[in-house]
């Protein structure tokens, strides 16, 4: 292999650091533009074994500019993993293998194995589809336990006695429906209903404390007496916050009444609107 020399580095650096069309497709392999093919590298190396493309109306130096570029991009912006631009540089080798395959004469011995190994490979691929074809076959075939269902048959279990007599099936449900045919014991139990503050309680409440409070006053100075006490339970206090809200909300709608918050998460202030003071 020659080493190349610095002024020949030092060109292709500055065709690296140029602009370039190679971007990252949405597989994860650089985006091509070769002239005639335009596309991930990933697919052009398996149209190219698969000897779907012309490899010969291809320009490598344009492949090795663009790959070079979309590696530096990659690097840079830190987007991939080590092992990810690893697979992009045997991808990008075992296409130069092919387009040097080529170069070589069809009778050569080393044609001829260029040749075998592409025919391999093509019968590989092909195995590969009916794999894939077949594998998608199977998984739309109805499943046994899924989508359909085997007869039903009694349990085998391990280790019974097949002389033990089975169980009398006729006397089970026997048993049940006397069971079923017994009066009930008592009644079901019902909890108690919590006195929760209700919209027209809440109403009433309002009407009977703004006339008193011409400045108006937080949405909490108009709870019920019940919902101060910290013994009340949660449920009460929640019901009795929202009950007044809905009530005042209502008030508004008549025009009676004024709601305003200063800010997100302030108390709501209640007030008389001027022509009901």
């Amino acid at each position: 292999m020659m080493i190349p020399d610095a002024d020949f580095a030092d060109a292709v650096a500055d065709e690296i650091t140029a602009e370039s069309g190679a971007l990252v497709g949405h597989g994860g392999a650089p985006e091509l533009r070769l002239g005639a093919w335009e596309g991930p590298l990933d697919r052009l190396l398996e149209l190219a074994r698969a000897q779907r493309v012309d490899l010969t109306q291809l320009s490598m130096p344009d492949l090795a500019t663009q790959f070079a570029a979309a590696v530096e991009h990659a690097t840079a912006e830190r987007q991939l993993p080590l092992h990810r631009l690893g697979d992009w540089l045997v991808l990008a080798a075992g296409l130069l293998l092919l387009r040097a395959r080529l170069l070589l004469p069809a009778d050569s011995e080393a044609g001829q194995a260029a040749q075998r190994e592409a025919a391999d490979l093509r019968a590989q691929l092909a195995r590969r589809e009916a794999v894939r074809r077949l594998a998608d076959w199977l998984q739309q075939r109805p499943q046994l336990g899924h989508d359909v269902f085997g007869r039903g048959r009694a349990e085998e279990t391990e280790g019974t006695d097949p002389t033990t007599p089975a169980a009398d099936v006729t006397g089970l449900l026997r048993a049940c429906l006397a069971g079923l045919q017994r009066p009930g014991q008592g009644g079901a139990y019902r909890p108690a209903p919590l006195p929760l503050w209700r919209v027209p309680e809440a109403l009433a409440w309002l009407r009977r404390l703004l006339p008193i409070l011409p400045d108006g006053a937080a949405l909490e100075h108009f709870l019920p007496p019940a919902a101060d006490d910290q013994a009340a339970p949660a449920l009460q206090r929640r019901a009795a916050l929202a009950s007044t809200l809905m009530a005042g909300l209502e008030l508004e709608r008549e025009g009676s009444v004024e709601l305003s918050q200063g800010e997100a998460f302030e108390s709501v202030i209640v007030r008389l609107t001027p022509k009901h003071l």
